[in-house]
């Protein structure tokens, strides 16, 4: 019993010790991600190298996907590159498994103490990060010692012995161990240093070392989907043409565990087989995906397509039996209006990537958007007068007000999304034109940080907290500062005579102002609640209604 608590300790202080590299190299470099996606836009071994990269600085190949898909998702990246983007992915987390395998336990020490006292010592939240990460290292490497120490007491006990001889000629059970295993450690390359570890101290043999390999491979491509599920279809298309890919090549490699087992054991030694197995898989997934990349794409979006629509076109929490009982009336309006506001959000996020890309599909998906928004306002409008209806106190009766106010906001930018950003993306798609490199990264700045104020408008709709109401009112200066800025350059470039800006001239210039219109609007939630703490006059203000 003591070893079994040994080992569960030792792979506690291994996945604690993922964690703080993760969160070290997030909180230091995080900001970097973004530009460092954008340019490897369109560029197959740029997204590549870009994806392997961040996995193997992260640790996780999960937190590498999950955050392409999330690029994609806001239109930072197209589908394409976020796809291959996690393929790096996968075969960065491999490099570090290899890496990670390797006899450097005696510089666990050091890393740790390098870790600790720069931590202690540095002022600076960036250096204190870097020497998390340094530390996490650390105790990676102190963390894998012990579990080969505590893995070499197990394989003499009996009854563990005599466990895995059950199961010595079920491959499924080890792929499934592996599978649940990631899936509870939220981290393949714990697990497939684990099954190194098992290996390399006789406790398992080397078929049931390639079986694990296989299903923390799986689990690998299981989780971003799982954790993303809820996600758009921007960016769920990557994620599941990433587990596609990553299942076909797992079913492929699967007759071949033993042969491959007695085979490789000629030119690779048994501590290094279960990594350089999860690599040479890896870099397959890889080849394969890369060159099938339109057709796996393809295939995952017509996979999604087929699924029931997530958003419902009529509401979904109105009750019409509760307005006797105003609060609770009012509670369920405002739930509405925040499933409202979230369906307007997915418009503004999705309409950059149709900008971007030309992409007709997703095109049809926001203006098909637009008629769930108005049908779901039309809704709250009648739900909110019969509230009115009821004997109210003045508080209920400016919470059904605000709930209005709010909502026509939403319903007021569903309409500059279809009406106006629609229609310049028909155009754009008819004339075969495209924005300038320079023009569309200035409209991705924008669109950032449109996107970054919808989640702190909807936040403050939510909390009614007057600290997060201040900073949505005082960013919408930012945004005019940063429509302006953009506007100057490109009159400049229009000046210098550079094509594409030409060509769009007219298109640039309504688009960062059908932005910054989103923009106002969101920032007008802040209005009531700054109101009414008195930090604004009402007379500055006309309602909606």
């Amino acid at each position: 019993m003591s070893l079994l608590i040994e080992l569960l300790g030792s792979i506690a202080l291994l996945l604690w010790g993922l964690r703080m590299v993760r969160t070290g190299v997030m909180r230091s470099y995080g900001n970097n991600l973004k530009s460092l996606a954008r340019r490897s836009e369109g560029k197959t071994l740029p997204a590549f190298t870009s994806g392997l990269l961040v996995a193997a600085l992260l640790q996780s190949s999960t937190a590498a996907i999950l955050i392409s898909a999330s690029f994609a998702g806001q239109g930072l990246i197209s589908v394409g590159s976020a796809f291959i983007t996690m393929l790096g992915a996968d075969v960065g987390t491999s490099v570090a498994v290899l890496i990670a395998s390797q006899k450097f336990t005696t510089l666990a020490p050091l890393l740790l103490a390098i870790g600790v006292f720069g931590f202690i010592g540095s002022k600076v939240n960036k250096w204190q990060n870097v020497f998390r990460a340094i530390s996490g290292l650390g105790l990676i490497l102190f963390a894998l010692a012990l579990i080969a120490a505590t893995a070499g007491g197990l394989s003499e006990l009996k009854q563990f012995t005599a466990l895995l001889n059950i199961f010595e000629d079920q491959p499924i059970f080890f792929i499934l161990l592996a599978l649940i295993l990631t899936y509870l450690s939220y981290s393949s390359l714990a697990i497939v240093l684990l099954s190194v570890s098992f290996l390399a101290t006789g406790v398992i043999g080397v078929s049931e070392g390639l079986y694990l390999v296989l299903g923390a491979n799986l689990g690998s491509g299981m989780l971003p989907l799982i954790s993303n599920w809820r996600g758009s279809i921007q960016e769920l298309t990557p994620v599941l043409a990433n587990l596609i890919v990553r299942v076909v090549c797992i079913l492929a490699f699967y007759p071949f565990v033993d042969f491959v087992a007695t085979f490789g054991l000629r030119f690779v030694s048994m501590e290094l087989f279960p990594a350089i197995y999860h690599l040479s898989l890896n870099l397959i997934v890889a080849i394969v995906g890369i060159i099938l990349s339109k057709n796996i794409l393809a295939l995952a979006t017509k996979m999604l397509s087929n699924l029931e629509e997530k958003e419902l076109s009529q509401p979904s929490f109105l009750e019409a039996n509760n307005f006797a009982m105003p609060a609770i009336s009012l509670a369920s309006a405002k739930r509405e209006a925040i499933h409202m506001a979230e369906i307007s959000q997915k418009m503004v996020v999705s309409s950059l990537a149709v900008l971007r890309d030309d992409n007709t599909a997703l095109r049809s998906e926001v203006i098909k958007n637009e008629d769930t928004v108005d049908n779901i306002f039309d809704s709250i409008k009648l739900y909110i007068a019969r509230i009115l209806q009821e004997e109210l106190t003045p508080t209920e009766t400016q919470k059904a007000l605000n709930i209005l106010n709010f909502t026509t906001s939403m319903e007021h930018i569903g309409d500059i999304i279809n009406n106006s950003l629609m229609e310049i993306s028909g155009k754009k798609i008819d004339k075969h034109i495209q924005f300038s490199k320079e023009g569309l990264n200035e409209i991705i700045s924008i669109h950032e940080v449109v996107c970054s104020n919808y989640d702190l408008a909807i936040n403050t709709f939510v909390s009614d907290d007057c600290e997060l109401a201040r900073v949505l009112y005082e960013k919408k200066q930012e945004l005019h500062n940063l429509e302006k800025r953009s506007v100057t350059k490109h009159l400049q470039r229009i000046g210098k005579g550079i094509t594409d800006s030409l060509e769009t001239s007219s298109m640039h210039i309504d688009v960062i102002r059908d932005y910054k219109k989103v923009n106002s609007l969101l920032s007008s939630v802040a209005y009531p609640i700054l109101i009414a703490s008195g930090e604004i006059l009402e007379s500055g203000w006309k309602q909606k209604i």
